[in-house]
């Protein structure tokens, strides 16, 4: 399996995905996983993605999961600008350092592609002979090093996929390299594992792959984030606390919560919003909230700690994902989790299973904010999505999915003659 942080450091699907499956293919009888994680200087992204394993989480996995670790600056979400911000970091602490003979420019891809093509090729040095029957892909980074490795032992990949580039920009292009190797994965991989139908779609209709090819499995829960019903009767915020927790990037429709916000705030002027996360439109998403004369109720968190992910959805009175393309969304999960309600948009993964939750378009500001207000202000319908998304929240399960994975792994493995 090539994956990402474990445990997940950062508050991000992927991470939690990878851990969440690992850790119940450990309890599965006749499986054993390989898990190959991404590891890049410690240093430098404690902060954000790539996390070594911790002594707290040793016992989450028995000795059929091993963890090895492959050098990279590679993570979940890698765009060319973290990684160059990264790089360049480094290179001036090896400058600092006089360390000529080991420079980063000797170790690491000068950008990220280069990157990606030089990771898949450690991959393949270190397990091309190794004995192992299924190569199971996280993200489009690992998907050059997963098709390398069947390319050298002619084992099937799964590629496991959790967004498209497509999906990261609504639909409206991105990154032509990133869309040339998503491209070649649809073809050559044996399996694709979209985490929804909206996923589903998106490879039929825009990608042309073909269905045959296609097993839509749903993500489970998150085992990780303490489940626990708030008290209701007990007044936790002198003001109603509204949140908005992802990142700050087009795909996640930051700009239409602001848009919301603002109608709210006609109604609620006491009414604060967090939001929580970091990305490429932060600075755009400030200015807005300038322009539109709310900036005293909002306040930007910036980056979150799974730690600090379940302060704030213990103490918001709502949690909204504006998602303007969202292949599964696993934080409305983190939310209802605590008795959150939790308002999702109907472009998102999760809006097909999540029942106890308002639905709204994401360009529709008029319904999120009626949404919001009905929630703030109808204490009796709070509680009763509270309650009645936290029950739910204890029904998903991480078995189910692992099962089905396990399925997958015996059907496409070579058989033993």
């Amino acid at each position: 399996m090539l994956g990402w942080e474990l445990p997940p450091y950062f508050a991000g699907g992927v991470g939690i995905v990878c851990y969440e499956l690992t850790k119940i293919f450990s309890t599965m009888n006749n499986l054993e996983v390989e898990y190959v994680m991404a590891y890049g200087p410690h240093s430098e992204w404690r902060s954000d993605n790539l996390h070594i394993t911790s002594a707290a989480h040793k016992n989450d996995f028995n000795s059929s999961v091993s963890v090895s670790k492959v050098p990279t600056l590679l993570h979940s979400y890698s765009t060319e600008q973290t990684y160059k911000a990264v790089s360049e970091i480094l290179k001036r602490r090896q400058q600092d350092k006089n360390a000529d003979d080991k420079s980063v420019k000797q170790i690491y891809g000068e950008n990220l592609m280069e990157e990606v093509y030089l990771y898949a090729q450690r991959i393949a040095d270190k397990y091309y002979e190794q004995d192992f029957d299924v190569i199971h892909a996280h993200d489009w980074t690992t998907v050059p090093a997963a098709l390398l490795l069947k390319e050298l032992t002619g084992k099937p990949v799964i590629f496991h996929i959790h967004i498209t580039e497509l999906d990261k920009t609504g639909g409206l292009g991105g990154h032509d390299k990133i869309f040339e190797i998503e491209k070649e994965a649809f073809e050559k991989a044996d399996v694709l594992v979209p985490v929804s139908n909206f996923v589903k779609r998106r490879l039929i209709e825009d990608y042309h792959v073909d269905p045959q090819k296609i097993r839509v499995i749903h993500n489970g829960g998150v085992s990780d984030m303490p489940s626990k019903l708030k008290n209701f009767d007990a007044k936790l915020n002198e003001h109603p606390v509204i949140l908005f927790a992802g990142r700050i990037t087009l795909q996640k429709g930051p700009e239409y919560f602001i848009q919301a916000a603002k109608k709210v705030i006609e109604y609620e002027p006491e009414a604060r919003f967090i939001v929580a996360g970091s990305g490429d439109m932060l600075p755009q998403i400030i200015e807005q909230c300038a322009e539109l004369g709310i900036s005293k109720n909002v306040l930007f968190h910036g980056k979150y700690t799974r730690e600090e992910a379940n302060m704030l959805f213990s103490m918001a009175d709502v949690f909204v994902m504006p998602s303007v393309s969202e292949p599964f969304g696993i934080v409305p999960l983190e939310a209802i989790s605590k008795g959150t309600p939790t308002i999702v948009s109907k472009q998102s993964g999760i809006s097909e299973v999540l029942e106890n939750t308002f639905r709204v378009d994401f360009w529709d500001t008029e319904e999120m904010a009626h949404k919001m207000l009905s929630i703030i202000r109808y204490e009796p319908l709070k509680n009763h999505m509270g309650v009645l998304g936290h029950y739910e929240f204890r029904n998903f399960s991480w078995d189910k999915p692992a099962q089905k994975f396990k399925q997958l792994y015996e059907e496409v493995a070579p058989q033993n003659e």
